[in-house]
């Protein structure tokens, strides 16, 4: 073999070496990112006193600050192609969501920001919750109600929106102190207030034929909290309300109806995990007494503990028949997903952090976190209206639901033994990752060195040759 070629080669073992490192190099971080990383943090959860003591996690502003990237790089999009003006009006979570989602940041924006936890006035956060009020007052925004309701859609009923609407931008001013979206906020909150007071039983459609209570009461919480803003208040409609909930309106499990007819106050449906978890994470706001019994008869009629799961389920125990709908969301164990995700802010606006603290500790680990977000979530939000954020952004607000209940109850239970069991799954998989690829690392090291050395002996001898003809 002349030296040329024999240089040629050990270049080429070298490029290939180096490759074959590359390649081990991208697994191990895609190990560390997918593997270890949540087995680290569900570890940080499982050791985390401020989650057992108050039901919130420290971890939650590095998670809103890292989801707020996320947000605006979709709200950008969002806003930019006109993307609500493409939908089909009946397509409820691509036409709610990103109105929902808003709302979710700026309200969880405003609750951290009152803690101290995060700073909203600046940096991406701040250009994120702008992003977010524009995106609730678009007119664009709300293409699929205009729809339903035509162009009086902000004159009378559409309550889901309005309330929305309302509640976004109360949140908006009080991080900002910018008042550029009072005028038409102020105006929502007078006009609804008025109609809902003069409803039966305070019922209003949220789409034509469609009333669903628990918005009637996030409709007047999100009127309490705008009204706030201008020194003024509306208990006497909370009061009637609450009053209503807790006695027509209230289904045999001792909750609130899931839907009911608007004009006759008739139960359509009985009360749901869903909604359930919807209406608790305000009800405290309004009056915390009956939002403390309210929480007892959810736990009663609906709470489930199997030692591998906890969470809430969709429908109540007496009720055997499987159900799963888009408001539902899957049902997996029993378990109503958005009910038991909703179910940490229900649970923590209480005080039951008993319960918050595990449904947030199962909630994170079975979300999949990874240093780039929350990625069951993030493709459950990928799929239903092009964002990795949305899911993410409703679990943190979910989590950062203030306490306004009489109790405090800190965990000092179990651990639920699906956590245990992701737990050693993910730490399993990522250290047998990485030690395949460091144990295939050091065979090509010898590998090369065993060629190498060959090389050298094959050169030798072959200078050798070449001497003794010369």
């Amino acid at each position: 073999m002349s030296i040329p070629t024999a240089y040629a080669q050990t270049k080429w073992r070298r490029v290939r070496l180096g490759f074959d490192f590359a390649v081990s190099g991208v697994v191990i971080v895609l190990a560390l990112m997918l593997f270890i990383y949540p087995a680290v943090t569900i570890s940080i959860l499982l050791l985390d006193s401020q989650l057992h003591k108050t039901g919130e996690s420290r971890l939650v502003p590095m998670w809103f600050n890292s989801a707020a990237e996320r947000y605006l790089s979709w709200a950008n999009t969002y806003l930019e192609t006109n993307y609500a003006e493409s939908l089909y009006h009946d397509d409820i979570p691509a036409t709610e969501w990103p109105i929902f989602g808003s709302v979710f940041f700026l309200v969880t924006a405003e609750d951290l920001q009152r803690q101290g936890k995060v700073d909203a006035t600046r940096g991406t956060v701040r250009d994120a919750v702008e992003k977010a009020a524009e995106i609730v007052a678009s007119p664009v925004t709300a293409t699929w109600v205009k729809t339903k309701w035509g162009d009086g859609y902000l004159e009378k009923e559409n309550v889901f929106y309005r309330m929305l609407l309302i509640m976004g931008l109360s949140s908006y001013e009080r991080i900002t102190g910018d008042e550029r979206y009072r005028a038409l906020m102020s105006t929502q909150r007078a006009t609804l207030a008025e109609e809902l007071a003069k409803a039966e039983l305070h019922l209003r459609d949220d789409y034509p034929n469609e009333c669903y209570p628990a918005d009637m009461l996030w409709a007047v919480a999100a009127i309490q909290r705008a009204a706030r803003l201008e020194d003024t208040n509306h208990d006497e409609l909370a009061a009637s309300l609450i009053a209503v909930f807790d006695g027509p309106l209230k289904a045999p499990e001792g909750l609130p109806a899931f839907q009911a007819e608007s004009r006759s106050g008739r139960i359509v449906q009985g009360a749901r995990g869903c909604a359930n978890s919807g209406l608790l994470l305000f009800a405290a706001e309004l009056d915390r007494e009956v939002a403390g019994q309210w929480y007892r008869a959810y736990e009663a009629n609906f709470w489930k503990d199997t030692g591998w799961v906890v969470g809430f389920s969709e429908t109540p125990h007496d009720w055997h028949a499987p159900f799963m709908d888009v408001d539902s969301g899957p049902v997996v164990f029993g378990c109503g997903s958005v009910a038991t995700a909703f179910g940490i802010g229900a649970a923590k606006a209480v005080g039951r952090y008993d319960h918050a603290a595990p449904l947030t500790i199962e909630t994170i680990a079975c979300s999949w976190p990874t240093p780039l977000g929350f990625l069951i979530p993030g493709l459950m939000g990928r799929l239903a209206v092009q964002s990795w954020s949305l899911g993410e952004v409703a679990i943190l607000f979910s989590m950062t639901r203030p306490t306004c209940g009489m109790e405090r109850v800190p965990f000092e239970g179990s651990t639920p033994r699906i956590v245990w069991l992701l737990l050693t799954s993910y730490s399993g998989l990522g250290l047998f990752f990485i030690w395949f690829e460091i144990r295939c690392c050091r065979r090509l090291i010898r590998r090369h060195k065993g060629s190498m050395g060959k090389e050298e002996d094959r050169s030798m001898f072959s200078a050798g040759v070449d001497r003794s003809y010369s």
